[in-house]
């Protein structure tokens, strides 16, 4: 079906279209939407901290814990970044850059608690390619031999390995840990500060 528009509709429907974005313009201020996010100071639920290192950038900062799902954490940062941990072991960052979306640590989890048999278990992550699409990175890990609460865990996939450490309290939880991250971020150091 084609419309035609007689001259003076064109023009009208040209008017319109400046009033509706100069209106969108006039919202954006009114409502402060600027195109950024300001961060979120946390609003922690306990008074444990996690203190993160990242060696190969020399970052560092204290955590709080601002959500708990079952046994996933999610600690911030003063400036809005995200970890999670489920039961110690990192599944997920957001605000590093090179992010880990998810990952699946069922094998991890059962080889910390002792419970895994098995020589060999699957680790599967998942990160934001350059064109925003879910890339997924497979695993293989195993436990290495080590000292009684010190755990070392390593990992192969087809063009990276990672090697993460874990070391336990009397309880079995997980007190400090050296984890992979990604390619560009490489380990996270983690550690457990006492309450105050």
């Amino acid at each position: 079906m084609n419309v035609r528009l007689r001259p003076g509709h064109a023009a009208l429907l040209a008017g319109l279209a400046l009033l509706l974005a100069a209106g969108c313009d006039r919202v954006s201020r009114t409502l402060n939407l600027t195109g950024t996010v300001a961060a979120v100071p946390p609003q922690p639920i306990g008074p444990a901290r996690l203190r993160v290192r990242l060696p190969a950038t020399g970052a560092q900062a204290t955590l709080a814990p601002v959500a708990r799902n079952g046994g996933v954490t999610v600690w911030q940062t003063l400036d809005g970044i995200t970890l999670s941990f489920r039961d110690g072991v990192l599944i997920a960052t957001r605000g590093l850059g090179d992010d880990l979306m998810s990952a699946d640590v069922d094998g991890t989890l059962a080889m910390l608690r002792g419970s895994d048999r098995a020589t060999q278990y699957p680790h599967i992550r998942s990160y934001l390619d350059g064109e925003d699409r879910t890339v997924f990175r497979s695993f293989q890990c195993r436990r290495e031999a080590g000292p009684d609460r010190q755990i070392t865990e390593r990992c192969v996939s087809t063009d990276v390995g990672m090697t993460n450490i874990y070391w336990l309290d009397g309880a079995g939880e997980i007190t400090r840990s050296r984890q992979w991250v990604s390619p560009a971020i490489d380990y996270m150091e983690t550690e457990r500060l006492p309450r105050e």
